[in-house]
């Protein structure tokens, strides 16, 4: 039972300003859908769908109302210190804006952009920028920089009670675990792995208030192989104190996890 995420869908506002950020400013590869832009960043990356923001709630049956932090994080790693401050000088110039700026930690190099809906991308390297020679960014010369990986972090209040459910009711095997402080569960197959961290610590990271409430502006979509896979996730993740946002039928379910994330479970078709 080791499922992963097929599909990370952000609701916007503007779909043509979302559009010039993630294809000029992240360099993802844009198809045009019916109702939503899905977006392919490359490297280890679930796939991106942009969709109207009451859209994405109405379609989980939650309300779009939405304040604060949304507890959950994006991130862009790449190879280089240098690629992270073309990636982050590109983004701005096609409507990001940069919440908190490039600078070395013990880990590496990273800085904090949000999109032009506020949700939080965090682009980073694990090579620190050398103190001395250090210069402006440019434009690269047009060079492509695409992400080594794309995961996914959630903030969460209780970090023993989300891994067991993730862990044991998702079925998301775990990558690696630094102690109650960070928790990575693995991708598979070119997917996005997911991250977890405690809800203030994640937006400490992101030097943002920790306080949010209502709809936290994304959901994720599992694609299982047959309906009877999807009535079993939902109704594991319900005994594990996930609430049902819409219960399996016509091989498709919804439910939100122990901290409000939204979890899309539909049937492969066939």
């Amino acid at each position: 039972m080791n499922h992963h995420i097929d599909l990370i869908t952000l609701g916007v506002t503007d779909p043509d300003r979302a559009r010039e950020f993630y294809e000029r400013g992240l360099g993802g590869v844009v198809r045009d859908g019916e109702d939503a832009l899905t977006i392919s960043l490359g490297g280890s990356s679930s796939a991106l769908a942009l969709r109207q923001w009451e859209a994405v709630a109405r379609d989980a049956g939650v309300a779009p109302d939405s304040s604060g932090f949304r507890a959950f994080t994006l991130s862009y790693i790449v190879e280089s210190a240098e690629e992270v401050d073309l990636v982050v000088a590109r983004a701005e110039r096609h409507g990001g804006r940069i919440s908190k700026p490039s600078k070395n930690a013990v880990w590496g190099y990273s800085a904090y952009v949000n999109d032009p809906d506020g949700h939080l991308w965090k682009v980073a390297s694990a090579k620190r920028r050398p103190l001395l020679g250090r210069t402006s960014p440019a434009d690269g010369n047009g060079r492509a920089v695409q992400p080594r990986e794309v995961p996914i972090t959630i903030g969460v209040a209780d970090m023993k009670r989300s891994r067991r459910f993730y862990e044991d009711a998702v079925g998301l095997p775990v990558k690696k675990a630094f102690g109650s402080r960070c928790v990575m569960f693995e991708g598979r197959d070119g997917t996005s792995e997911l991250g977890m961290y405690k809800r203030e610590a994640l937006a400490d990271d992101a030097a943002v208030r920790p306080d949010g409430s209502g709809f936290h502006g994304f959901s994720i979509t599992a694609v299982l192989e047959s309906p009877e896979s999807v009535e079993a996730l939902v109704h594991a993740a319900q005994r594990a104190g996930a609430t049902v946002v819409r219960p399996p039928a016509d091989g498709r379910g919804c439910f939100a996890d122990l901290d409000g994330n939204l979890w899309q479970v539909a049937c492969r078709e066939r």
